[in-house]
C-alpha cells in the first residue's frame, strides 16, 4: 500500500513534464512525449494491480473473519439464559450489534478495510501537504481548514444517527413483524376466515410511517449540516484558485501552475477520500463496540453453577415457597408455592389456561428462575448445577414442536451425524412412526423440511408431535416431561400413547400436563392450578372423593371425551 503512493505524485508531475516539453515547439520530442505517457501509464497500471492484488487477499480473509463473528452472535443467542428470548430490550439491543456483522461494506469488515488503507492514504495527504506548503501555506490551510469542518459536520451527523438508532430499531422491528406476517403462509387461513388483513395493513402502514418520519428526520438534519459543509469548501476553493492565479500574474509558469493545481486537486481529493474513511470509522466503530458489548456482557447468562449432572438415579424436585412473575410486571404467576414430585413419581400437572402450568414445567427445566424461594433437585439447589448438565437431566416434549431441518436421525439425536440407528428405530417404532421412516429411500438419513434440500419431507402436526416423543426418549434422560404431548394426536393414537405411558417414562420422574384430564388415571398424584395457584393436590380417587373442582372437571369433561368406563 506504501508503494502505491508513488502513483498520485506519477500525477502531479506529468502535466509539468508534457506541458514544458510542448513549450519548446518545433524543439520538442514525440519520442520522448511517447516514452513518458507510455512510462506513466505502464506505471500506473502496474501500482493499480499491486494495490488491488494486496486488498484482494485481504478480502476473503476479513469474510471469514465476520462469518466467524456471526457464529460467536448465534452461540450467544443459543446459550444465553431462555428468559432473554421473551425480552424486547434484548432484542433492540441484539439489532444494533449485528449492524457490525451485517455485511462486508460497513461494520466490523468495513472498519477493517478502512483501517488497512489509511496508511495509504495518511503518507499521500503528508508528502502533498509538504510539496504544496513549500509554494503557499495559505492555500494548505485554505483546504486543511475545509476538510476540519468536513470531519467535524461528518462527525455532528454521526453521533445524530447514532442517537436515533434505538427509536429506528424498535421502528424496524415492528414493521418487520408485519412484514413477516403478510408473507407468512401459517397466519393465511386466518388472515381470511377472520378478515385480519385491514387491520394488519392499518398497522403496517403506521409502522412504515413512523419508520420513515424517523428516517427523514436524519436526512432533514443531513440537509441542514450540508449548507456548513458547502460554505467551507465555496470558501476553500476561492482562497485556492485566487491564489494561484496571484503566483500566475506574479511570473509562475503555466507548466509550474498546471503541476499545483493537480496537485492541489490531488491533495483535496485525497483528503475528503481519507476523511470519508475516517468518519466511516467512527461511524461504524460505534457498531462495532456494540457488537462486542452485546457478545462480552455476562448479565445475559446469569447462572454461573459448576456441578455436573446426578448421573444413574432418578430425580426429586422440591418447590420450596416459590414465587414467580416475569420481568417489570407486578402480577404473580405463582405464589408461595410448596410441593414435592418424589422419586419415580408420575404427578399430572392440570387446571384453567393462564394457570402457570407451562411455567412450572420452565422453573422445573431451569429456563426461568424463581422470583423468590427456590427450587431443589435431590436437595441441591438448581443454581448450583451447570446449565447444560442440568438441561441433560431432562426429556421433554413441549406444546410448541419444532423439526429441524435436519435428517430424522439427527432430529431423534440432536447429534450431527451421532445416531445410534438401532435405538433410534426402537424409539420410532414405539411411537408409531417405524414404518414411515422405514419407506423412506434413506431411513433414517432422510432429510426433514424442504428449507435446506428441496427432497426434504414434512410431517403432519401428529407426527411431528410423535417424533418429539421419539426425541424425548432417545435421550433416556432422568426426568421426563411431557407437556400436552398428545394435542396434534386423533383419538385412536392418543389411546395408543395413553396405553404405553408407564413404557415411556419407566421408573423414571415424571409430570404430565394435558387438559385431558382422562390422561391423568396414568398418574401417582395430580396438582390441580388455577389463577390462585395450587387448589387440590393428591391421586386421582382423593380428588374425586372431595368432590372439588378436579370431580366437577372430570365429570364435565367425560361428558364430552371419554375412552370407557364410569366416570368416577
Amino acid at each position: 500500500m506504501i508503494v502505491a503512493t508513488v502513483y498520485p505524485f506519477l500525477s502531479v508531475i506529468l502535466p509539468k513534464v508534457l506541458i514544458t516539453e510542448f513549450m519548446k515547439g518545433d524543439n520538442a520530442s514525440t519520442h520522448y512525449l511517447l516514452t513518458v505517457v507510455a512510462g506513466y501509464f505502464i506505471l500506473a497500471s502496474l501500482f493499480g494491480f499491486a494495490k488491488n492484488l494486496i486488498l484482494n487477499c485481504g478480502y476473503p480473509i476479513l469474510t471469514n473473519f465476520r462469518m466467524e463473528l456471526l457464529r460467536d452472535t448465534c452461540k450467544k443467542l443459543l446459550t444465553m439464559d431462555y428468559p432473554y428470548h421473551e425480552d424486547s430490550i434484548f432484542f433492540e439491543e441484539h439489532e444494533r450489534a449485528i449492524e457490525a456483522t451485517s455485511n462486508n461494506a460497513d461494520g466490523l469488515e468495513g472498519v477493517s478495510h478502512d483501517l488497512f488503507e489509511m496508511p495509504y492514504y495518511v503518507l499521500v495527504v503528508l508528502l502533498l501537504s509538504i510539496f504544496i506548503g513549500r509554494q503557499s501555506i495559505l492555500i494548505l490551510i485554505g483546504l486543511l481548514g475545509s476538510i476540519a469542518v468536513t470531519l467535524q459536520v461528518a462527525r455532528m451527523q454521526q453521533k445524530y444517527e447514532y442517537s436515533k438508532k434505538k427509536p429506528l430499531a424498535k421502528a424496524d422491528r415492528k414493521k418487520s413483524y408485519y412484514n413477516k406476517v403478510t408473507h407468512d403462509f401459517g397466519y393465511g387461513k386466518d388472515i381470511r376466515i377472520y378478515g385480519f388483513e385491514k387491520r394488519i395493513l392499518h398497522n403496517y402502514k403506521d409502522e412504515i410511517k413512523n419508520y420513515g418520519a424517523i428516517l427523514r428526520m436524519i436526512k432533514n438534519r443531513e440537509y441542514a449540516l450540508g449548507f456548513l459543509e458547502l460554505a467551507a469548501l465555496l470558501i476553500s476553493d476561492g482562497l485556492t484558485y485566487g491564489l494561484l492565479i496571484y503566483y500566475v500574474v506574479n511570473g509562475m509558469s503555466i507548466a509550474d501552475f498546471s503541476m499545483y493545481l493537480t496537485a492541489i486537486t490531488m491533495l483535496s481529493t485525497q483528503l475528503k477520500q481519507g476523511m470519508e474513511k475516517v468518519v466511516h470509522i467512527l461511524k461504524e466503530g460505534q457498531y462495532v463496540y456494540d457488537y462486542f458489548s452485546f457478545i462480552e456482557d455476562p448479565s445475559f447468562i446469569k447462572n454461573k453453577g459448576t456441578r455436573k449432572a446426578i448421573q444413574g438415579d432418578t430425580l426429586e424436585i422440591t418447590f420450596k415457597d416459590v414465587s414467580f412473575k416475569y420481568p417489570k410486571t407486578d402480577k404473580y404467576i405463582l405464589n408461595h408455592l410448596n410441593f414435592t414430585i418424589h422419586k419415580g413419581e408420575k404427578l399430572a400437572i392440570v387446571g384453567i389456561n393462564g394457570a402457570g402450568k407451562t411455567t412450572i414445567v420452565k422453573l422445573i427445566t431451569g429456563m426461568f428462575e424463581p422470583t423468590s424461594g427456590e427450587i431443589l433437585v435431590n436437595g441441591i439447589p438448581i443454581q448450583e448445577f451447570d446449565k447444560e448438565e442440568y438441561y441433560s437431566m431432562f426429556s421433554a416434549v413441549f406444546q410448541d414442536i419444532n423439526v429441524m431441518a435436519f435428517t430424522i436421525g439427527e432430529n431423534l439425536s440432536c447429534r450431527l451425524g451421532e445416531v445410534n440407528e438401532a435405538k433410534a428405530m426402537d424409539c420410532l417404532e414405539r411411537v408409531g412412526l417405524g414404518d414411515k421412516v422405514k419407506g423412506f429411500e434413506k431411513k433414517l438419513d432422510q432429510m426433514m423440511l424442504k428449507v435446506i434440500d428441496p427432497e426434504g419431507t414434512d410431517f403432519s402436526g401428529g407426527e411431528r408431535q410423535k417424533l418429539s416423543i421419539a426425541r424425548a426418549l432417545y435421550k433416556d434422560a432422568n426426568m421426563v416431561i411431557l407437556d400436552e404431548p398428545t394435542a396434534a394426536l386423533d383419538a385412536l393414537a392418543e389411546a395408543e400413547i395413553y396405553e404405553g405411558f408407564n413404557d415411556l417414562v419407566s421408573h423414571k420422574t415424571a409430570v404430565y400436563i394435558s387438559h385431558r384430564l382422562a390422561s391423568t388415571k396414568f398418574c401417582d398424584k395430580i396438582a390441580l392450578f388455577d389463577e390462585n395457584g395450587l387448589r387440590e393436590y393428591g391421586t386421582h380417587d382423593e380428588l374425586m372423593a372431595k368432590k372439588g373442582t378436579y370431580y366437577d372437571m372430570f365429570v364435565v369433561q367425560g361428558k364430552y371425551y371419554q375412552e370407557g368406563g364410569d366416570v368416577a
